[in-house]
């Protein structure tokens, strides 16, 4: 197996990774509306190696093999079998996500991503999600990262 420095993957996310949220009307939330917040880096299959490298220095993660063959447009398009390292466990990105990226601090529209991000996790894991105005709070700034994470504002 390879070794990615720490000041390495910092590089390798600013380009590479993702900072969002998932979040949406689900009947089974107590206030009808779900938010999951979530890491992740997507790469060619033949590059899953660097993925491991990358869940090994963090201690957390999966690795999962994207199957195109669910996704319309990928084979026309010719792209090649993707793996994904994500991270979603709450207690994974307050302990290990969150302070990994702000010793080996990343920059540009990244950085911002993260700020945005780190506020997200950090309603979640105060419980604001669970109050209609923390929940109206955390909305915005998802509209806010999404916007940033597709734009680059």
């Amino acid at each position: 197996m390879i070794e990615i420095s720490p000041e390495n993957i910092s590089g390798f996310v600013v380009g590479e990774g993702c900072f969002y949220v998932e979040s949406g009307k689900d009947p089974k939330y107590k206030l009808g509306y779900r938010v999951r917040a979530a890491f992740c880096i997507e790469l060619r299959e033949d590059d899953q190696e660097i993925l491991e490298a990358v869940q090994k220095t963090l201690g957390c993660g999966n690795i999962y093999h994207l199957d195109f063959g669910r996704y319309k447009g990928y084979s026309k398009k010719g792209w090649k079998p993707h793996v994904k390292y994500r991270v979603s466990n709450q207690t994974d990105l307050i302990q290990r996500i969150i302070p990994f990226f702000e010793q080996y601090p990343l920059f540009g529209k990244k950085l911002k991503s993260f700020k945005i991000f780190t506020r997200i996790v950090d309603k979640i894991g105060n419980k604001e999600h669970l109050t209609p105005d923390g929940l109206e709070e955390i909305k915005l700034l998802v509209s806010e990262l999404k916007a940033l994470n597709k734009k680059g504002l």
